[in-house]
């Protein structure tokens, strides 16, 4: 899309209000008279608290640690400096998931052309008072590419580097991919480290969780059978594995174009895993998840990609913003996310709406009564306040409709808006980029569950780019859309009626 911008200082000229942050504002000349601009905003100059970034580059994959009330979430820190070495380990610190504490470097990447010339994924592990490290070193250049490092700490802050453990050399393995250590402690008081790797196995090459075991952790690490494979991925990425009740989760990301954060399950004591017929966590644009508890809830932590240059038009990029979903576990032993009690507990603040346009739709204090019958019902509402933190919540009854939802980027003319959309006959929720009420493409979706009482039950937390979905808080969609930052959003329903209860909070 074209867009002219006029400079801020001739806001005035366009009879809207001037507005301190904003850089620029479309001139958008087939708006109908009275209707709110569209404001462009820098995303790269914004700052995050709930879905966290670090003040210089982006998080990638997330390797969480619980102790004492904090979670410590290491991370391999994107730069995008164009620096030959990359992705060192860096750390943030929380004890509530709606603000962070950025604490920097942890283990630092080594020299040009060494063998730590970029960091990979691994995991924490303690055992006494001594802090564990596993993690990936990784090198193009080198044969093999990528190794398992550790390094020590006895305060999870200074990280001592111990060096090589371990590679795939002659175990048959991918010498190539052979990274995300994950380790475990066994009944027996051995240990189990996991690794994402790739082999000849089961009669054709693919992707393996392979392990090894030790009775030193340190050492002496001895080959063992896979503990899961698969013919549909090129590598089972960013291993993480738990028992909740009777049942043990394995999950997992597909890197197939980075294809989402999958979950198998089995009952304790069997082989046999169980493929859900929904074992999607989220959508497209989250992936590399890890969990930690804390005693008492388990929670997923990943990342929600930016895109290239932060246009919505171009490709997702690796590495992004943080996004933590509560894990639970249902009757079936299949899992289910919703969102973090503390986030929702502390968005509370109440925000008066009052609806800016009202298109094919009745309104009676919170409640919206949308007739899509003939054309898109709509009622759009203000914009979002820079730097806000906001949470929409919407219980929705469709009688008829089709399809219904929240857009986002309702401004100008609407000629370009991102919908939320509940997909009824489809049974998707989906982020999809509409154009003149056509939807041109579809970016993420996720399984619609089943109606509660014949009711949606709809929480979004919105934070310059990022929002996140929860539906009757059993599945979540995380979103990356530029065009809504600082813009309007809004309600809507198509082909038949559907009654909104609509509230925002801060």
């Amino acid at each position: 899309m074209k867009t002219k911008y006029i400079i801020i200082a001739f806001i005035a000229s366009l009879n809207i209000s001037a507005c301190s942050d904003l850089e620029y504002v479309s001139n958008d000349p087939t708006a109908a008279p009275g209707t709110p601009a569209m404001y462009d905003v820098n995303d790269l100059n914004l700052s995050y608290s709930t879905f966290f970034k670090p003040a210089q580059g982006w998080v990638g994959d997330p390797m969480p640690f619980f102790e004492d009330g904090k979670f410590h979430i290491f991370y391999l820190q994107d730069a995008r400096d164009g620096a030959p070495t990359f992705h060192p380990i860096y750390k943030a610190v929380t004890t509530d998931f709606m603000s962070y504490e950025d604490s920097g470097e942890m283990i630092a990447y080594g020299e040009d052309g060494g063998r730590e010339d970029a960091l990979g994924t691994g995991s924490v592990f303690k055992e006494g008072d001594t802090y564990y490290f596993f993690y990936t070193a990784h090198n193009s250049e080198m044969d093999p590419k990528e190794e398992i490092f550790l390094a020590t700490s006895t305060d999870l802050k200074t990280w001592e580097k111990k060096g090589y453990v371990l590679n795939g050399w002659g175990d048959g393995y991918d010498r190539n991919d052979f990274r995300d250590p994950f380790i475990m402690k066994n009944t027996d008081g051995t240990y189990t480290m996991l690794v994402t790797t790739r082999a000849d196995y089961k009669g054709s090459w693919r992707a393996v969780l392979t392990q090894y075991t030790s009775d030193k952790l340190t050492e002496g690490w001895q080959r063992r059978e896979p503990f899961y494979d698969s013919a549909e991925t090129n590598n089972l990425e960013c291993a993480d594995v738990f028992t909740i009740g009777n049942y043990q989760y394995l999950i997992f990301s597909e890197q197939n174009d980075r294809r989402g954060v999958h979950y198998v399950y089995r009952t304790i004591g069997t082989q046999e895993w169980t493929v859900p017929s929904n074992n999607f966590l989220d959508g497209y644009a989250y992936y590399a998840a890890k969990t930690a508890t804390d005693g008492t809830n388990r929670y997923l932590f990943g990342w929600c990609p930016t895109r290239d240059d932060a246009s919505d038009y171009n490709n997702y990029s690796w590495a992004g913003a943080l996004v933590v979903h509560r894990i639970e576990q249902q009757t079936t032993g299949e899992l289910r996310l919703s969102i973090p009690e503390s986030i929702n507990e502390k968005l509370s603040n109440k925000v008066n709406l009052k609806a800016e346009i009202i298109k094919e739709a009745a309104v009676s204090g919170n409640s919206y009564a949308l007739k899509g019958t003939n054309q898109k019902a709509i009622v759009v509402f203000p914009r979002f306040d820079k730097g806000a933190v906001n949470k929409i919540t919407a219980t929705v009854k469709a009688t008829s409709a089709k399809r219904f939802g929240i857009e986002f980027g309702a401004a100008g003319s609407r000629k370009y808006v991102y919908d939320l959309t509940i997909d009824t006959e489809a049974q998707k929720v989906k982020l999809n980029y509409v154009v003149n009420e056509n939807v041109d493409k579809t970016l993420t979706e996720a399984v619609l569950p089943a109606t509660i009482n014949g009711e949606y039950q709809i929480t979004v937390v919105v934070e310059n780019s990022v929002c996140v979905a929860y539906i009757n808080n059993e599945v979540a969609l995380s979103n990356r859309i530029y065009q809504m930052t600082q813009n309007p959003w809004a309600i809507f329903a198509e082909e038949g009626d559907a009654t909104f209860n609509v509230e925002m909070f801060k």
